[in-house]
């Protein structure tokens, strides 16, 4: 069913004249290999420079890449496939990227009004309740969120962590910051082990003054305790 989808979203891609030589391909590319058509220029590391859509002749080919990933990580069980399906079809580039990234996951991805993207980790997959120690079982998705954010140049990471409104707020900024101190403290460990120095990684707690569901229902407050991670392009 995946391949047939696919294959259908692929057929559609090829419609279209092609865009040039490129060794990334024709516009019938999964998200991430889209993705680095969009960046015609590599930076220090072998990171890829992002360019704003209305100067970037492949912006088309992205979108397009990003949907065929987005369609192909909803087939296969994402939580989230919706939002995933119409958030890379806006953004083909860094949203397409980390969709194809962690298809398949419990993350929430959705691009903001400013042209950033954010990624929303319900809590209950990060750690156990009342505790800011990260499970050992989302290492590898939160690796996959590294090697995404290392991939673009001058990209920036803002991580906020939320509680819901049980218990003292004192207490609750304090937990929410430590939880989103421990996932800066993962994502700058596996960056700084591939050498990168330079990343930036802003970590804020909110308590539970930002909560996304009403806080009196035990579905709401679940929803409220969580972790999002902001990628912010660079400016201009």
């Amino acid at each position: 069913m995946a391949l047939a989808l696919a294959s259908l979203v692929l057929a559609a891609c090829n419609t279209n004249p092609p865009l040039g030589n490129s060794t990334a391909g024709n516009s019938g590319l999964p998200a991430q290999a889209a993705a680095a058509a969009v960046a015609s220029e590599t930076g220090p590391g072998g990171c890829k420079y992002l360019k704003p859509k209305a100067e970037n002749p492949r912006t088309d080919a992205a979108i397009k890449g990003g949907a065929v990933g987005a369609i192909i990580g909803g087939i296969l069980g994402s939580s989230t496939a919706n939002s995933h399906r119409t958030q890379a079809a806006v953004n083909g580039a860094l949203a397409g990227a980390f969709v194809g990234a962690l298809a398949g996951s419990q993350i929430a991805i959705s691009e903001q009004a400013d042209g950033s993207v954010k990624l929303n980790i319900p809590g209950k997959v990060l750690f156990a309740t009342g505790s800011s120690d990260l499970s050992p079982s989302f290492a590898g998705t939160l690796e996959k969120v590294g090697d995404t954010l290392r991939q673009y140049c001058g990209v920036n990471a803002r991580i906020v962590g939320h509680t819901d409104n049980v218990g003292k707020p004192d207490s609750n900024k304090v937990l929410s910051l430590r939880r989103a101190t421990s996932v800066q403290s993962s994502l700058a460990s596996y960056l700084s082990q591939r050498g990168i120095t330079d990343r930036r990684l802003e970590v804020f707690g909110m308590g539970a003054d930002a909560p996304v569901d009403d806080n009196s229902t035990e579905m709401g407050r679940a929803a409220n305790r969580r972790v999002e991670i902001v990628i912010v392009p660079p400016a201009g």
